[in-house]
C-alpha cells in the first residue's frame, strides 16, 4: 500500500479526514484547469481584498474532522460527509447539462425537468446547511446548553454532532422548500465570486428559522464566473409577475456588481475568482469554458431571446 493510501486510511481510522466545506466539484467551475486534476483559483481573503493569491481547489476551504461525528453509542462515523457524495455526484451531472449546453451562455433547456430540480435542490440545502458560518451561528445559539464531559480523544469528534444533527434534520425539508421555489437561470458580464458561502440567503443568511428564511429571501448561486442561479424572493415575486415562475435572464452590469457584492457580504475567510479576472469587472475569463452572450465558438452561439429570457432589473 503506498503512502498517501495508507495516510488516507489513518485519517479515516482517527477522524482526521480533510473535510471539504464547499465542494471541489463546484470550485473548479471558478477555477482554471492547470493539468491533470489541477484547478487553480484566485483567491481573496476577507480584510485584504487587495492581495490575491493563487491556490488550489483542493487546498482552500478543508477542515481536519470537519464531518466527522458520533452514534448515540459513541461509535465515530463520517456519514453525513458521505451523504454530500451522493448529493454532490447527482447535481454535477446537472450542472454540467445546464453549463455545458451547446444551447449557448444561457441553455435553451430551461427550467429543469423534476428529476433534475430535484438534484440540484437537494444539492443547494446541503451547501445551505454545512457551512462554516452556519456552525458558529449554531454554536452561538447553544452557548448555554450544559454539556457533558468526554474524554479528550472524542471530544474533538462529538463537538461536531449538534451541526450534523442539524443538518440531517432539516436537509429535506430545505430541499423540498428549494425545489418549490421559481428558479431562474441569469447571465451577467460583471466577474462573479463565490465564497465559503455559496449558496446566499439575502440579508438572512443567519436567521434563526433557516427554513422560513429559505422560502420566502431572495437566493443566489453563482454557477461560474458570469451565470448564476437566482430564486426571487416573495417581495420581489409579488411586485414582477414573471418571477412566479422559471425563467431565464440578463442581467446589466449595475445589477450584476450588486450581485457581486451581495456575495462578497456573507463569506468566512475568503472568496475564490477565477485567476485572470476582478470581481465586478466585465470580461471572459481566459481559458475559462464560458463565453459572452455574442461571443462565436465551436460549441456555443448566443441565447435566442424568448418569452422567458428578459433583462432582470432586481
Amino acid at each position: 500500500m503506498g503512502r498517501a493510501s495508507t495516510a488516507k486510511r489513518q485519517a479515516r481510522e482517527t477522524g482526521q479526514t480533510r473535510d471539504h466545506t464547499v465542494p471541489q466539484m463546484y470550485l473548479r467551475q471558478f477555477a482554471e484547469h492547470r493539468g491533470r486534476r489541477h484547478y487553480e483559483l484566485t483567491v481573496r481573503r476577507i480584510g485584504k481584498a487587495d492581495e490575491p493569491f493563487r491556490a488550489m481547489t483542493n487546498k482552500v476551504f478543508a477542515v481536519n474532522g470537519y464531518y466527522w461525528g458520533t452514534t448515540p453509542d459513541g461509535v465515530p462515523h463520517h456519514a453525513v460527509e458521505d451523504l454530500f457524495t451522493q448529493l454532490e455526484g447527482a447535481a454535477a451531472s446537472v450542472m454540467r447539462a445546464v453549463l455545458d449546453n451547446p444551447d449557448g451562455a444561457l441553455t435553451g433547456r430551461w427550467p429543469l425537468d423534476a428529476e433534475e430540480r430535484l438534484h440540484l435542490a437537494w444539492w443547494m440545502a446541503a451547501q445551505i446547511l454545512r457551512t462554516t458560518r452556519q456552525r458558529k451561528r449554531l454554536e452561538y445559539a447553544d452557548r448555554s446548553t450544559e454539556r457533558l464531559e468526554v474524554p479528550d480523544d472524542v471530544a474533538a469528534i462529538t463537538a461536531n454532532n449538534p451541526h450534523l444533527h442539524y443538518i440531517v434534520e432539516h436537509l429535506a425539508a430545505l430541499a423540498f422548500t428549494l425545489f418549490a421555489r421559481p428558479w431562474g437561470l441569469a447571465f451577467t458580464q460583471m466577474c462573479l465570486l463565490t465564497s465559503d458561502v455559496p449558496v446566499v440567503l439575502c440579508n438572512v443568511p443567519d436567521a434563526d428559522d433557516q427554513l422560513a428564511a429559505a422560502a420566502h429571501a431572495d437566493i443566489l448561486l453563482p454557477l461560474d464566473p458570469h451565470r448564476l442561479l437566482f430564486l426571487p424572493g416573495t417581495g420581489m415575486r409579488a411586485r414582477d409577475p414573471r418571477k412566479r415562475t422559471d425563467h431565464r435572464s440578463l442581467i446589466p452590469g449595475g445589477v450584476g456588481m450588486a450581485l457581486v457584492q451581495v456575495a462578497y457580504d456573507w463569506p468566512t475567510p475568503s472568496s475564490p475568482t477565477t485567476p485572470g479576472t476582478t470581481p465586478g469587472t466585465t470580461g471572459n475569463p481566459p481559458g475559462h469554458a464560458t463565453p459572452l452572450p455574442g461571443t462565436e465558438t465551436a460549441s456555443r452561439r448566443r441565447p435566442t431571446p424568448s418569452t422567458t429570457t428578459y433583462w432582470l432589473p432586481i
